[in-house]
């Protein structure tokens, strides 16, 4: 899907100063700003039309699978679980501590989800299980 085919409530959003991908009901991204592909250390090019979860970590890929799809049966404006301590992986395998606010928004019938994405600081059970590891 191209940014021409999008509603523009949808495109409206490109100028944003903040971190927001957006990705459709199934999952696929539509649209990042540049404060996201800052972020996250990957082009809109690359994502869009990719699944989000190219975003998550390999051992937390399914689990937001499931999250999500969840999330389509009762979206809400919410932020996602910070005890689930979200992160993001970049292209070149670092990981980045995030905190996301969810945000459906419901155009011509169709889910789009917009995902104001933060960076954070790592909690101490974090720095702890990370420590464990390895």
């Amino acid at each position: 899907m191209s940014l021409f085919d999008l509603p523009p409530d949808i495109t409206k959003l490109e100028d944003s100063d903040d971190a927001i991908v957006v990705v459709q009901g199934e999952g696929a991204v539509v649209l990042m700003t540049k404060a996201a592909e800052e972020l996250l250390g990957v082009s809109s090019e690359d994502m869009v039309g990719e699944f989000v979860e190219m975003l998550v970590p390999d051992k937390k890929r399914w689990g937001h699978q499931a999250y999500r799809r969840g999330y389509q049966v009762e979206p809400a404006d919410r932020e996602m679980d910070p005890g689930l301590y979200p992160e993001a992986e970049r292209p070149d395998g670092t990981l980045v501590p995030i905190a996301v606010r969810l945000e459906p928004m419901r155009v011509d019938g169709e889910l789009y989800v917009a995902a104001h994405v933060q960076e954070r600081e790592r909690q101490p059970e974090e720095l702890e299980a990370a420590a464990g590891e390895a």
